[in-house]
């Protein structure tokens, strides 16, 4: 049996790898725990399968870990039935295997987004909002730390704004879909970046309560593709997705139903402040041009570049 401190991740999405990967680096025993039971292609870590609503299920598999990591996150039209059952089940499962909980969460609760840290007044504007924030409540009241993050964007992150969706359009000669207002300033997290803050919070025994990870800073979304078509040698064409037609798209695409009541965050600022963060831990996030390096090869290498480079 090995002596090494066990960590557990729940969850095997964009982030709960990233964990992984970083707490194995760290020289720690690490655990993924799943939906499904297909292994993991990551070396020396142990998975398992379970479903997080299942109390019992999570003690047994965070049994003598010291941290666990909350990664999961329900399909976006099942919050309502599925994220409440699937807290609870956290809370109570890490309760009884005596674990401390870590937990990823979004920016979703708070209705005015123009400047968010840990002091902002919760006042969420959907019905989305009210179920984190109700989720939130329960993960502090046990004590949990809770790390949050804007919109993600980074390599092997196929399920964001600057993700499948815009990349396979870009990289095959077509505008790149968005939404909202373009030229309104907007926080982007860099997945590698939410995963070491996570890390960061789970390796620093009194860091409960609400931290927001570090983040890029605020720019126009517009300015952020600028960075990308700058890098790719060639300009990027923006297109808006207007509310009405995600709407529309919505009476057939549950997902898509689901995210009209939050496109009013691309509508204004929206902005996060990672102070508390960086003064505590000492870093901040990845430089833009890094990011970029890192990003922009993973998505050439997964959908193609039709488009010939500038001369």
């Amino acid at each position: 049996m090995s002596n090494r401190e066990l960590h557990v991740v729940l969850g095997a999405g964009q982030v709960g790898p990233r964990v992984a990967e970083l707490l194995l680096s760290r020289g720690h025993r690490v655990r993924i725990a799943r939906r499904s039971a297909a292994p993991s292609r990551i070396p020396n870590l142990e998975t398992v399968s379970l479903d997080v609503r299942d109390a019992l299920a999570v003690e047994r598999a965070t049994a003598g870990a010291r941290v666990v990591y909350s990664c999961v996150n329900p399909p976006y039209h099942q919050w309502a039935e599925m994220l409440p059952p699937m807290v609870r089940g956290m809370v109570e499962g890490t309760r009884r295997s005596g674990a401390r909980l870590v937990a990823l969460d979004c920016l979703y609760m708070y209705g005015d987004t123009s400047l968010m840290n840990e002091a902002s007044t919760v006042s969420p504007r959907s019905k989305k909002g009210h179920l984190r924030a109700d989720a939130a409540r329960v993960l502090l009241d046990a004590g949990a730390a809770i790390g949050r993050a804007a919109d993600f964007f980074g390599p092997t992150t196929p399920l964001s704004v600057l993700g499948e969706h815009f990349w396979s359009r870009v990289l095959a000669g077509k505008s790149g879909q968005l939404f909202g207002d373009l030229d309104q300033l907007h926080s982007y997290s860099f997945t590698p970046d939410v995963a070491r803050g996570l890390v960061a919070l789970g390796t620093q025994q009194d860091a409960a309560g609400v931290w927001m990870l570090p983040v890029q800073p605020a720019e126009s979304t517009r300015a952020v593709v600028a960075r990308f078509a700058s890098a790719l040698g060639r300009e990027i064409p923006l297109a808006t997705v207007p509310t009405w037609l995600v709407r529309a798209i919505g009476v057939f695409d549950p997902m898509m139903r689901e995210l009209a009541e939050m496109t009013y965050q691309w509508k204004q600022a929206y902005v996060v402040d990672d102070a508390k963060f960086r003064a505590a831990f000492g870093f901040g996030p990845t430089a833009w041009e890094d990011a970029i390096d890192q990003t922009l090869p993973w998505a050439q290498a997964t959908w193609g570049d039709a488009a010939p480079r500038a001369a």
